[in-house]
């Protein structure tokens, strides 16, 4: 059997810009995507009232097709955004901050809807730059030795009981989000020698993960030490 022929490099380089492309789209389309779902939400409650005061207003209205197929659609559009842009800048007050935690309150007691939006809210603000839920970016040898899964440490030297056995001593929970999409993934309870502590920012992981590593922090420092032989190596979190 003949051996196979080698692909020539024009398609290996369109294959590189493919996923290049693709890496860089798919965050831009999650956004969109979750985007056109508020301003689907927000368009079902304005436009009847949208229509409802076009109607006072422009008693000769009727029911226009255009208007009806571009002009209240937009008007939605805009609402949106002034609606995101109003609950900013009253959150941003002290009186709008009390009715913010006020209506959080609420929202937490509830059965069902605490559990939802208590998990959706911690795990946006854990990716906030302004928040501190993830103390910083680590990586853990996984899914096997020599190969290391970049994560973000939620919490250092702790202990998880285990029914009917010794609580698991000297652990880490390390957060391991899946590419591209950051905000879906999986805890890890990790031995603190075994959570390696990296050189950048939780905005530089986030960039990282996102973009398939694609971009990727600066060089190190220079007289910064080296990896050891068996690749990744730093003082291990519970490190003293």
């Amino acid at each position: 059997m003949p051996a196979d022929r080698p692909r020539p490099r024009g398609f290996a380089r369109l294959r590189q810009w493919f996923f290049t492309g693709l890496i860089l789209v798919l965050p831009m389309m999650i956004t969109v995507w979750l985007l056109a779902v508020l301003v689907r939400l927000v368009e079902g409650v304005s436009s009847p009232v949208l229509l409802a005061i076009l109607r006072v207003a422009w008693p000769g209205f009727g029911h226009d097709p255009v208007i009806v197929a571009w002009v209240v659609p937009i008007l939605g559009v805009l609402l949106t955004i002034g609606l995101i842009l109003a609950v900013g800048a009253f959150a941003s007050n002290f009186v709008g901050r009390k009715v913010v935690e006020g209506f959080e309150r609420l929202v937490l007691r509830l059965p069902v809807v605490k559990g939802i939006y208590g998990s959706a809210r911690q795990l946006i603000d854990a990716f906030s730059s302004t928040n501190a839920a993830f103390r910083r970016v680590v990586a853990v040898e996984y899914p096997r030795p020599g190969v290391y899964t970049i994560g973000f440490l939620t919490r250092s030297d702790t202990q998880m009981a285990r029914e009917g056995e010794p609580p698991l001593r000297d652990v880490s929970l390390v957060f391991l989000p899946t590419s591209p999409n950051p905000t879906s993934g999986w805890l890890a309870v990790v031995p603190n020698a075994q959570v390696v502590p990296l050189d950048m920012s939780i905005e530089e992981g986030v960039k990282l993960i996102v973009s398939g590593g694609l971009v990727t922090p600066g060089e190190p420092a220079r007289g910064a030490t080296p990896p050891g032989p068996g690749g990744l190596t730093a003082p291990s979190v519970g490190a003293p």
